[in-house]
């Protein structure tokens, strides 16, 4: 009974290691990634315990048993240890690492402390909050009128829930949507134009922030100072920054030094570079340029990335016509063996015909699943008994088929959740991104998010199957339902948020309202234009351009030598 469960649990926690793998940078520690790791398991586990404890309590209900069964309980005391290790986790752990890790005091003594600090001082200001509102809510009768317990079980819950259809209020059309137009190549094709342009942009405006930065490094550098932590923390700066740009800062400074104005303006008007007077200001000056740095190198993998997909997308266009069936690479060496003419035409008909069929026909499925996600959505929070995804569960008694018929909704409402979560990227602070390029206060950051939606999505999903069995999520966590809050009842609220966060996605109108109130930062995806299109055709044929130069080059210089290479080192 319990194999699948075990085999779903080892698989994930594989998936999650080989994930958390692939985002972080090599500067994020063993130690680090391991507790992701942890806090990511746990919410998958309580996510895999889903399927069997509905097959479970099914079971059960049909012995009719006059106490819970073994396995009932066990599944139950199971939850809490699971609930209860994410919530010592997410508070107290995750946030201290997270501090830790962002702060850029010497030794790790000092880490520790400055984390300490801050988590006490955000404690002290939600322990304030807190007792504030609980006194609010007594003094209103909310409090008497459901009991303060549930009063404020019902309101951590409703953070979780809120986000959960934020997050499907976006993803539910967004990832059908993202295979319905990446199966055409045309589309496809723009889209690798428009982020290159978005790319590209992105990467000069941190470039000149860099520049500022390095600028300010080296000006404070050339002053003398009694504390020896101004110079510990200006040569970090120095060497942490690109050695190019701080001798093209340095030539640039030396020239500007040299001229009259600069005289007359330190001389006589006093508008030099103002000296620091605290080690806090140079070591702000650090943490940017840390931050900075990182935020370089991310954009220039994610530039080399995207390059690299659009010529390829190039290639396979301007091979859609022609009488031979092979894809012609510009910059990928061609396939040679006895059956190198065969994959060549396998690979035509799987990039130009078969993969946008497939992608079609994946797309619909998965607005099929979107669709009655959102129908069951709306309808969990209203007094009626509809449910489409406990249908199923009238007709079917074993645990393979339970197992699937709940696994494959659970599955999809998840992944959206965590998609939609993932997507987001406050500009400037933290995100996930790919190709190794994720820091450590980031993972950190979307660990503690991750955590917080794990047992609200396990509750929202039960109440979507209408079970008139207490499930053993509900025996360990009890009934929590939402009550209104100040008068506001949340139920009602909900299912109107969903149908506007849904409406305003398929129309586009979610990231254009947040470009439109300068809220960038806090938009899931940059804005689709044509200019930024027209303008990644571009940057992607003067790149084109330049490693054509450089691939004729290279071929000269290995007939010269009579040496084999690599033409992917090109890209």
């Amino acid at each position: 009974m319990y194999i699948l469960t075990i085999i779903e649990i080892i698989l994930i926690t594989i998936y999650s290691g080989y994930l958390i793998q692939q985002v972080c940078t090599k500067e994020v520690n063993l130690f680090v990634k391991f507790m992701a790791l942890i806090s990511w398991v746990i919410n998958f586990v309580m996510l895999i315990f889903i399927p069997l404890d509905i097959y479970i309590t099914l079971r059960d209900s049909q012995l009719q048993l006059a106490t819970p069964s073994l396995a009932y309980l066990r599944i139950a005391e199971a939850y809490q240890w699971l609930y209860w290790a994410n919530f010592i986790i997410c508070w107290t752990i995750i946030p201290i690492m997270q501090e830790y890790e962002e702060a850029v005091d010497l030794t790790r003594h000092e880490k520790l402390v400055r984390a300490f600090v801050n988590n006490i001082k955000f404690y002290v200001i939600i322990a304030v909050v807190g007792i504030v509102f609980v006194v609010c809510i007594v003094l209103t009768g909310s409090a008497k009128q459901y009991g303060l317990g549930t009063f404020l079980k019902s309101l951590a819950n409703s953070f979780g829930v809120l986000l959960i259809t934020v997050l499907l209020g976006y993803s539910l059309v967004t990832v059908p949507r993202a295979h319905m137009r990446t199966a055409q190549l045309p589309v496809q094709m723009k889209y690798l134009y428009f982020r290159a342009a978005s790319i590209f942009q992105e990467k000069k405006d941190i470039y000149h922030s860099l520049e500022d930065l390095t600028q300010r490094a080296v000006e404070l550098k050339e002053f003398q100072y009694d504390d020896e932590l101004f110079t510990i923390y200006l040569n970090k700066c120095v060497d942490k920054l690109p050695k190019k740009l701080v001798d093209k800062i340095v030539k640039r400074e030396k020239e500007k030094k040299s001229g009259f104005l600069y005289k007359l303006k330190t001389n006589f008007l006093n508008e030099g570079v103002k000296k620091p007077e605290f080690p806090y200001e140079v070591m702000e000056l650090y943490q940017q340029v840390r931050k900075g740095v990182q935020e370089l190198k991310r954009v220039k993998a994610q530039w080399k990335e995207n390059c690299l997909k659009a010529l390829e997308m190039e290639d396979i266009l301007s091979s859609d016509t022609g009488d031979v069936k092979r894809i012609k690479y510009t910059f990928k060496p061609r396939r040679e063996g006895r059956f190198a003419q065969q994959f060549d035409t396998i690979e035509w008909y799987w990039q130009l015909l078969i993969k946008p069929q497939l992608k079609i026909i994946f797309s619909l499925l998965l607005g099929i699943l979107s669709i009655t996600v959102l129908i069951q959505e709306i309808t969990v929070f209203m007094p009626t008994s509809f449910t489409i995804f406990g249908v199923p569960l009238k007709f079917t008694s074993g645990i393979i088929a339970i197992q699937v018929f709940t696994f494959i909704p659970l599955f999809y409402m998840a992944f959206c959740v965590f998609y939609g979560l993932f997507r987001i990227k406050i500009a400037g602070f933290y995100g996930l991104y790919d190709n190794n390029q994720t820091d450590a206060p980031s993972l950190m950051f979307a660990t503690i998010n991750f955590s917080r939606v794990g047992a609200p999505l396990c509750h929202n999903y039960l109440s979507m199957l209408r079970l008139k069995q207490t499930s053993a999520f509900h025996y360990a966590m009890g009934h929590i339902e939402l009550v209104p809050i100040f008068g506001i009842d949340i139920t009602s609220f909900l299912p109107l948020l969903l149908i506007f966060l849904f409406v305003t996605i398929y129309f586009d109108l979610y990231d254009k309202f947040m470009n439109m109130l300068g809220m960038k930062q806090f938009m899931f995806t940059a804005t689709f234009s044509d200019r930024l299109i027209y303008e990644g055709r571009e940057a992607l044929q003067n790149r084109k351009t330049k490693l054509l130069r450089r691939k004729k080059t290279t071929v000269e210089l290995q007939i010269v030598d009579g040496t084999g290479g690599n033409q992917d080192r090109l890209l």
